[in-house]
């Protein structure tokens, strides 16, 4: 009798452990939680500023390099005419 006791009381105690275990855990990821949450936010935020930048970079050197190209193909017919009626 003496030693089903002492079972209960260390399962009483295992039981007490695990719940202590179990609630500092979810504080724990309740905290990780909270920190990473806003931190995603700020860098999509960040990523999504960055994005519309470059973008707009790109845009740019898009129209540069088809302002170019007319100018070259312009250019290049005119020699052609002044080629022709030379």
């Amino acid at each position: 009798m003496n030693k089903e006791f002492l079972k209960g009381i260390q399962a009483r105690e295992r039981v007490v452990t695990l719940n202590k275990i179990r609630h500092t855990d979810s504080l724990i990821i309740k905290n990780y939680k909270d920190s990473i949450v806003p931190n995603l936010q700020v860098a999509l935020d960040t990523t999504e500023v960055e994005l519309v930048k470059y973008y707009k970079l790109y845009d740019e050197s898009q129209q540069k390099v088809c302002f170019y190209k007319k100018g070259f193909f312009a250019s290049l017919a005119l020699v052609v005419l002044l080629i022709i009626f030379n």
